[in-house]
């Protein structure tokens, strides 16, 4: 029997049984995968086997269904407080929609769990450091964000962009609303990787949103109903 262990953080479980779960994980070197609990729900420390530990699993690797045998907690983050919550749960979304069943993304991977330590030290400005996430996430599943038709270098900070989703960023005309558009100083900023100085990042944010959305091929993705 090939017994494996991994550091790992659970992105999902539901009931299998009345002792049993179904997990899902993403690992630091194997990517996401899901497992069988088998009868944790009976053991004294079942409790640590939720969201938002990081935790060293091991697993036999019997079939293509992994049985969990054994886990312990590596660290834990606080980030059920606030709205933080709602995005690590948006986080979690992310990764089960958008990434490949034992496929490695160890990048992904550093870059979730370094999202986790900025709750936990309750940095300023989360919202920011929650896009960087989702700009970066975008990169490596293979998303690149373009400016159409023009160099960045040449973008007009004195007027406002829109997203086309099949050329990039165009200069807004007077069709578009412009709640859904961001400045050319923010672009700049955008496209330089300056993300920490945009001014109005909830339009930015929209716009991502509606990247993720698109990219998801008509599943709804649920975590937008909440923040």
């Amino acid at each position: 029997m090939n017994i494996c262990s991994e550091n790992s953080f659970i992105i999902h479980s539901r009931d299998y049984g009345e002792t049993s779960l179904i997990i899902e994980v993403i690992t630091e070197n194997s990517g996401p995968f899901t497992l069988l609990g088998k009868g944790v729900k009976k053991k004294k420390d079942f409790s640590i086997l939720q969201p938002f530990k990081e935790l060293k699993i091991t697993f036999s690797k019997k079939s293509n269904f992994p049985i969990l045998s054994k886990y312990e907690i590596v660290q834990n983050f606080n980030v059920i407080k606030n709205n933080f919550l709602l995005y690590g749960i948006y986080m979690n979304e992310l990764i089960h929609k958008f990434l490949p069943q034992r496929e490695p993304c160890q990048a992904i991977y550093n870059l979730y769990k370094k999202e986790l330590l900025n709750v936990s030290d309750n940095i300023l400005n989360f919202d920011k450091s929650l896009l960087n996430f989702e700009v970066i996430f975008l990169k490596e599943i293979g998303y690149e964000i373009t400016v159409a038709e023009i160099e960045t270098k040449n973008i007009d900070i004195n007027k406002h962009y829109y997203y086309d989703h099949d050329s990039g960023f165009k200069e807004v005309n007077h069709n578009i609303d412009l709640a859904t558009s961001i400045t050319g100083e923010d672009l700049k900023l955008f496209m330089g990787n300056n993300l920490g100085s945009i001014s109005k990042i909830d339009n930015l944010r929209l716009i991502i949103r509606s990247i993720f959305q698109r990219l998801s091929v008509g599943k709804k993705i649920k975590s937008y109903e909440l923040f």
